[in-house]
């Protein structure tokens, strides 16, 4: 990682193969302490969400480097690896990670890397196009930028959704382990800093009555606020509004497990025709009980990819076994059929019950 100082960045990592590298409260909040103590004698950090299998930072840089002799001697620890002169601002992350890692080891009794080999840092340069990929591949959304909106403010705004686009929460000051309850005035949290924000010209606050309740659902996340260089005041986050069809089975308890995730599906997206539910005979293993089958018609402001783990992540939430052979049975099954009028399934083609389903909800 390269940093430059005058710049922000968004920094983030996942847990190695997605494994979770949070398990319990205690995990963030000794995570944030780390981020404080190794991380904050170089930066300023302006947003951060963690997310149980993946964190993120936004971070102003102020300097790469920081003699020895200038910090504290419990702020960072030292080694003989190192030069006697100076540290970096990547020595730092690597600590981080290295002294956290070490800590979950040891309460988890596991080995191995916690997370994947490479942090990635991205500049959050407005005159450099950011390519959409890189929003899948930093673990989100790709966004629709209105003309001149600043990257900095959609990569806080992308940050503090996290855990809406993961299906972990309706509304994002809804997380506890965000910034973004910060930025609504829910926390008065000391690890953001608000004063560079106001300083840059990048935050306006009225008589610090930061952000009020009433701002606290999804819609502008008190982002509002937030006045780049390139932007005026309103400029809001623009999320396409997208229309999808999903496949939904299940052959355990079916008329229950479809219940409850027509539940939480109806929770995270607005649902807009449900098609009738056909039985099916079992693929590939045929010694288990037949299939309850069928599909739902939705509209989400979810990007596709978010879609997919929001989809996911209601199978984990229902129990579904992933170390299950693949056509074995499952307490639901939820499959992305059409985006926006286009089959995205290639078991369309090939399963009558699901283009029977498809046709009735379109």
């Amino acid at each position: 990682m390269n940093f430059e100082k005058g710049f922000f960045y968004h920094i983030y990592n996942r847990g190695n193969n997605s494994q979770k590298v949070f398990f319990n409260r205690e995990n963030y909040l000794f995570f944030l302490r780390k981020v404080e103590k190794q991380i904050s004698p170089y930066v300023s950090v302006v947003s951060w969400c963690l997310m149980p299998n993946h964190f993120h930072l936004v971070v102003y840089v102020h300097r790469n480097s920081i003699r020895k002799s200038e910090l504290d001697n419990n702020s960072q620890p030292m080694t003989s690896v190192q030069t006697d002169s100076e540290t970096t601002l990547n020595y730092a992350i690597g600590v981080l990670l290295r002294s956290y890692t070490k800590a979950i080891q040891k309460q988890e009794n596991i080995k191995g890397s916690l997370f994947q080999q490479h942090t990635q840092a991205k500049a959050l340069i407005d005159e450099v196009k950011i390519d959409p990929v890189y929003w899948n591949t930093a673990f989100g959304t790709q966004f629709n930028l209105d003309e001149g909106k600043s990257y900095l403010q959609t990569c806080i705004e992308y940050v503090h959704l996290n855990p809406v686009i993961g299906g972990i929460v309706k509304n994002a000051g809804d997380w506890e382990f965000s910034s973004c309850r910060d930025y609504l005035g829910l926390r008065d949290g000391k690890l953001v800093d608000f004063k560079l924000l106001e300083k840059e010209g990048l935050i306006k606050k009225a008589g610090l009555e930061r952000f009020s309740e009433k701002h606290s659902q999804n819609s502008n996340l008190g982002i509002q606020y937030i006045n780049s260089h390139s932007m005026t005041q309103s400029h809001t986050m623009t999320i396409n509004k997208n229309t999808a069809i999903i496949g939904v089975g299940s052959n355990l308890d079916a008329e229950k497990n479809i219940g409850q995730m027509l539940e939480i599906l109806g929770s995270q997206v607005q649902i807009v025709k449900i098609s009738a539910f056909l039985i099916t005979k079992p693929i590939g293993i045929t010694n288990q009980p037949d299939f309850t089958n069928g599909a739902v018609k939705i509209e989400t402001e979810l990007d596709r990819s978010d879609l997919e783990v929001l989809l996911k992540t209601i199978e984990d939430q229902m129990g579904r076994d992933r170390s299950a052979p693949k056509f074995g049975p499952r307490n639901i099954d939820l499959d992305l059929a059409v985006w926006n009028g286009e089959i995205v399934d290639n078991d369309y083609y090939t399963r009558d019950f699901l283009k029977k389903s498809v046709a009735e909800v379109i």
